[in-house]
C-alpha cells in the first residue's frame, strides 16, 4: 500500500494523540475531580473504566461499521463532540460526570479509529505505530507536568478540562488536512478471531491481565501518593515522572528489538513489578515512592512491544496479534473497574491487592505459554 501524504498522515497522528491524552492524564484529572468532591475514591475507578471501555468499544464498532469515506466530516464532528464533552465536564459530578466521560470516550474512539486505519494502511506500519506511541506519551508527559503547575494552580481541575476541550478543537481543525477517504482494507486483513488456538487465547488473556494490573495501579496513583505523605503537587509530579520514564522504556524496547526472548522479558519485568508493588505497599518515603513510580512507568511501555512479539511467536499468522489492541483496552478498563469495588473513600489498598493478583495470573499464563512453546518447538519469527 502507498503511504498517505505527509500532511494527511500527520493530521491523523495528531487526532489520535488527542484522543488518547486522557489515558495518561487520568490520575491528574480524576484525582483532581475527587479532590474537588465531584467523585468519590471508588468512583475514580468507575470513571476511568467507563471512559476507556467506551473508547475501546467505539473504536472497534467504528472499524466494523463505519466506511472510511467522508473522513474529514466524520473526524471534525467527533473532535467537536469530544471538545463539548470535556467542556461539559466542568459542571457535573458523580454519576452524571461518569456518564459524560463515557460519551467522551465514544468520540475519542472514533478519532482513534481513523488513526489506526492510517497506520494499518501505511507502507511501514511498525514505524508509524512507533511514532504514534512516542508522540502520544510525550504529549501526555508535557500536559501532566505543565497543567498542575500552570492553569490548575488557580483554576483547579476545571481549568485542565477547559484546556483539553481547547486541544480537542485544534484536532477538529486538523481534520481539514485529513484524507477525504481511506482505501478499504483487503479482506485478508479483516479476518476475525474465530481461528485462534487455545494457546493464542492464553497469550491474549495474559496481555489482558497485565494491562489490568498496570491501569489498576495507575488510576489510583494520586491517592496512593497522598497516603504516603506526598502533597498534591508532589503526587502530580510523580505522574509526570512515570510518563517521562515511559518514553525511555519505549525507546529501550525499540533499541532491543526482537533480540530478547519475549517470554523471558515479560516474566523478568513482571517479577520486578511484583517487587515494585511490594515497595509501594510498604509505606515508602516520598523519595522512594517517586523512584518506585518511575520504575513502574519505565516497565509499562517497555513491555508493550514484547506483548506483540509474544503473540507473533504463538501465532506466526499474526491473527492473535491483530487482537492485541482489544485485549489491552479491555484489560485497561477491567482493572480499574474491579479495583473500584475493593477501595474505600480513604483506603486504596484493595486496588494494590487486585493489581497483584492480576500480575501473578498474567505471569502464570506466560510461564505456561513459554513451556508449551518449548515443547512444540516453535521458533520466534523475525519481527
Amino acid at each position: 500500500m502507498n503511504a498517505l501524504p505527509t500532511r494527511a498522515g500527520v493530521a491523523l497522528q495528531y487526532i489520535g494523540v488527542v484522543a488518547l491524552l486522557i489515558a495518561g492524564l487520568q490520575p491528574v484529572i480524576l484525582g483532581g475531580l475527587a479532590g474537588a468532591g465531584r467523585l468519590t475514591v471508588p468512583q475514580i475507578g468507575v470513571a476511568a473504566t467507563a471512559e476507556l471501555l467506551a473508547l475501546g468499544l467505539a473504536c472497534g464498532i467504528a472499524a466494523a461499521l463505519l466506511k472510511p469515506s467522508a473522513m474529514r466530516i466524520k473526524l471534525a464532528a467527533a473532535c467537536v463532540g469530544h471538545a463539548l464533552c470535556n467542556l461539559g465536564s466542568l459542571w457535573v459530578s458523580g454519576g452524571e460526570l461518569i456518564a459524560l466521560r463515557s460519551l467522551t470516550g465514544v468520540f475519542a474512539g472514533i478519532m482513534l479509529w481513523a488513526t489506526i486505519g492510517m497506520i494499518a494502511r501505511s507502507t511501514h506500519p511498525e514505524r508509524q505505530a512507533g511514532i504514534f506511541v512516542t508522540v502520544q506519551t510525550l504529549a501526555q508527559l508535557l500536559l501532566a507536568a505543565v497543567l498542575p503547575r500552570t492553569v490548575m494552580v488557580e483554576g483547579g481541575v476545571n481549568a485542565a478540562l477547559a484546556c483539553l476541550a481547547a486541544i480537542s478543537l485544534t484536532a477538529a481543525v486538523a481534520a481539514v488536512w485529513a484524507p477525504p477517504a481511506l482505501r478499504p482494507l483487503p479482506k485478508a486483513e479483516t479476518a476475525g478471531a474465530g481461528s485462534l488456538t487455545p494457546l493464542a487465547w492464553a497469550g491474549l488473556a495474559a496481555v489482558f491481565l497485565y494491562m489490568a494490573f498496570i491501569v489498576a495501579i495507575w488510576v489510583y496513583l494520586e491517592p496512593l501518593a497522598l497516603r504516603v505523605g506526598l502533597t498534591a503537587a508532589e503526587a502530580q509530579g510523580a505522574v509526570a515522572a512515570a510518563l517521562a520514564m515511559q518514553v525511555l522504556g519505549g525507546a529501550a524496547a525499540t533499541f532491543l528489538g526482537g533480540r530478547p526472548s519475549p517470554p523471558a522479558v515479560l516474566i523478568g519485568a513482571g517479577l520486578i513489578n511484583l517487587g515494585l508493588l511490594a515497595g509501594l505497599a510498604a509505606s515508602p518515603t516520598a523519595t522512594a515512592f517517586m523512584g518506585l513510580v518511575a520504575a513502574f512507568g519505565f516497565l509499562w511501555l517497555f513491555v508493550l512491544p514484547f506483548h506483540t512479539a509474544l503473540l507473533i511467536r504463538i501465532d506466526p499468522t499474526r491473527h492473535a496479534a491483530m487482537q492485541l489492541g482489544a485485549a489491552q483496552l479491555l484489560g485497561s478498563s477491567a482493572g480499574p473497574l474491579a479495583a473500584s469495588l475493593l477501595v474505600g473513600d480513604s483506603d486504596v489498598a484493595g486496588a494494590m491487592r487486585l493489581a497483584g493478583i492480576c500480575l501473578v495470573l498474567a505471569l502464570g499464563l506466560i510461564v505456561v505459554v513459554a513451556a508449551r512453546l518449548r515443547r512444540i518447538g516453535k521458533a520466534l519469527p523475525a519481527a
